[in-house]
Protein backbone atom coordinates (compact mmCIF):
# COMPACT_ATOMS: atom_id res chain seq x y z
CA UNK A 1 0.00 0.00 0.00
CA UNK A 2 1.33 3.51 -1.01
CA UNK A 3 1.29 6.45 1.17
CA UNK A 4 -0.83 8.24 -1.57
CA UNK A 5 -3.60 5.49 -0.59
CA UNK A 6 -2.99 5.94 3.26
CA UNK A 7 -3.47 9.64 3.47
CA UNK A 8 -6.46 9.82 0.86
CA UNK A 9 -8.06 7.01 2.48
CA UNK A 10 -7.30 9.11 5.78
CA UNK A 11 -8.57 12.06 4.31
CA UNK A 12 -11.83 10.51 3.09
CA UNK A 13 -12.56 8.96 6.73
CA UNK A 14 -12.24 12.71 7.81
CA UNK A 15 -14.37 13.78 5.33
CA UNK A 16 -16.73 11.48 5.68
CA UNK A 17 -16.91 12.04 9.26
CA UNK A 18 -17.40 15.87 8.76
CA UNK A 19 -20.20 15.20 6.37
CA UNK A 20 -21.96 12.47 9.64
CA UNK A 21 -21.24 15.05 12.28
CA UNK A 22 -23.64 17.80 9.64
CA UNK A 23 -26.20 15.51 9.03
CA UNK A 24 -26.69 14.71 12.81
CA UNK A 25 -26.68 18.38 13.47
CA UNK A 26 -29.03 19.06 10.62
CA UNK A 27 -31.50 16.10 11.76
CA UNK A 28 -31.54 17.12 15.76
CA UNK A 29 -31.82 20.83 15.90
CA UNK A 30 -34.99 21.86 15.80
CA UNK A 31 -34.13 25.67 14.59
CA UNK A 32 -33.74 26.52 11.26
CA UNK A 33 -30.84 29.60 12.52
CA UNK A 34 -29.24 26.51 14.91
CA UNK A 35 -29.19 24.59 11.63
CA UNK A 36 -27.63 26.52 9.50
CA UNK A 37 -24.16 26.76 11.24
CA UNK A 38 -23.72 23.17 9.97
CA UNK A 39 -23.92 24.37 6.72
CA UNK A 40 -20.11 24.77 7.02
CA UNK A 41 -19.30 21.11 7.94
CA UNK A 42 -20.70 20.26 4.94
CA UNK A 43 -18.22 22.12 2.53
CA UNK A 44 -15.38 21.44 4.25
CA UNK A 45 -16.44 17.27 4.67
CA UNK A 46 -16.69 17.78 0.75
CA UNK A 47 -13.17 20.20 0.25
CA UNK A 48 -11.41 17.16 2.26
CA UNK A 49 -13.49 14.45 -0.09
CA UNK A 50 -11.81 16.46 -2.53
CA UNK A 51 -8.23 16.90 -1.49
CA UNK A 52 -8.43 13.29 -0.90
CA UNK A 53 -9.50 12.49 -4.70
CA UNK A 54 -6.44 14.67 -6.13
CA UNK A 55 -4.26 12.75 -3.19
CA UNK A 56 -5.00 9.74 -4.50
CA UNK A 57 -5.29 10.62 -8.80
CA UNK A 58 -3.60 13.48 -8.78
CA UNK A 59 -4.22 16.51 -11.10
CA UNK A 60 -6.48 14.87 -13.56
CA UNK A 61 -9.42 15.90 -15.24
CA UNK A 62 -11.28 13.89 -12.08
CA UNK A 63 -9.17 15.68 -9.51
CA UNK A 64 -9.20 18.88 -11.15
CA UNK A 65 -13.11 18.81 -10.90
CA UNK A 66 -13.53 17.29 -7.81
CA UNK A 67 -10.86 20.18 -6.12
CA UNK A 68 -13.36 22.98 -8.28
CA UNK A 69 -16.53 21.48 -6.34
CA UNK A 70 -14.85 21.43 -2.95
CA UNK A 71 -13.28 24.81 -3.44
CA UNK A 72 -17.14 26.19 -4.80
CA UNK A 73 -18.29 25.08 -2.04
CA UNK A 74 -16.52 26.54 1.27
CA UNK A 75 -16.67 29.76 -0.38
CA UNK A 76 -20.51 29.63 -1.35
CA UNK A 77 -21.44 28.43 2.01
CA UNK A 78 -21.36 31.76 3.96
CA UNK A 79 -23.28 33.10 1.06
CA UNK A 80 -25.85 30.51 1.21
CA UNK A 81 -26.39 31.05 4.88
CA UNK A 82 -26.56 34.58 4.39
CA UNK A 83 -28.90 34.67 2.06
CA UNK A 84 -31.12 31.63 3.88
CA UNK A 85 -31.19 33.80 7.23
CA UNK A 86 -32.22 37.06 5.39
CA UNK A 87 -34.76 35.71 3.17
CA UNK A 88 -36.34 34.04 7.01
CA UNK A 89 -36.17 37.07 8.66
CA UNK A 90 -38.03 38.84 6.04
CA UNK A 91 -40.33 36.48 5.92
CA UNK A 92 -41.17 36.44 9.57
CA UNK A 93 -40.87 40.49 10.19
CA UNK A 94 -41.62 41.43 7.41
CA UNK A 95 -38.98 43.92 5.05
CA UNK A 96 -36.20 45.06 6.91
CA UNK A 97 -35.70 48.32 5.45
CA UNK A 98 -39.42 49.98 6.93
CA UNK A 99 -37.78 49.38 9.83
CA UNK A 100 -35.04 51.29 9.82
CA UNK A 101 -37.18 53.68 8.15
CA UNK A 102 -39.55 53.87 11.13
CA UNK A 103 -36.60 54.09 13.57
CA UNK A 104 -35.03 56.91 11.31
CA UNK A 105 -38.76 58.82 11.88
CA UNK A 106 -38.51 58.00 15.49
CA UNK A 107 -35.38 59.25 16.33
CA UNK A 108 -35.85 62.63 14.32
CA UNK A 109 -39.18 63.55 16.16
Amino acid sequence: MSWRTIVATVLLIAGAGLELIAVLGLCTLRDLYDRLHYVGLVSYGALLIAVAIVVHSSFSLIGDKALFIGVFLVASGPVLAHTTIRSMLTRERGDWRSQIDDAARDERS
